[in-house]
């Protein structure tokens, strides 16, 4: 399997990899792949056309939304009016993922700690026969919560 062979099974495994984790529609999904393996610096409107080979319509939906979700910037050189489209800072990226996650626990956290207050006072019974199995789970949501704090702020002192 040659250089090109090999690219191309990546993105469409990225692209697979991103429609599943992030909620991508699949051209987007692809799109992003495409430019987090390129080797140019960035892939302009027509670059993306040609590597997908999509309308021109779909191609355009797909990047305003990787913009709009942040996930991709975009740059223009001198002299050129085009636009070359990159994924945004990893730094950033890393930092959104994370926070998304730390978001998602709290949320989960709080959710669980209703209903099993709610239990408490209307169903004891239940209550007590999953009291133990949900403080176990809550501590695993705070520990990630706070693995992902951490990180956050690892982070951003790096970049």
């Amino acid at each position: 399997m040659d250089k090109e062979e090999r690219k191309q099974r990546l993105i469409e495994e990225l692209g697979v990899h991103f429609e599943t984790e992030y909620s991508l529609p699949p051209l987007a999904a692809r799109i992003f792949a495409n430019l987090v393996v390129t080797d140019e610096l960035g892939l302009t409107f027509e670059d993306c056309l040609e590597k997908r080979g999509a309308s021109k319509s779909s191609i355009s939906t797909s990047l305003n939304l990787l913009l709009q979700l942040g996930m991709i910037t975009y740059f223009t050189k001198s002299g050129d009016r085009r636009r070359y489209f990159k994924i945004a800072d990893k730094s950033d990226f890393f930092i959104k993922k994370l926070e998304q996650a730390l978001k998602k626990a709290g949320n989960e956290s709080k959710m669980i700690q209703k209903v099993a207050a709610y239990d408490q006072e209307n169903n004891p019974e239940k209550y007590e026969q999953y009291k133990q199995k949900i403080e176990v789970y809550i501590e695993c949501l705070n520990q990630n919560k706070k693995t992902y704090q951490k990180t956050i702020e690892t982070l951003g002192k790096l970049f």
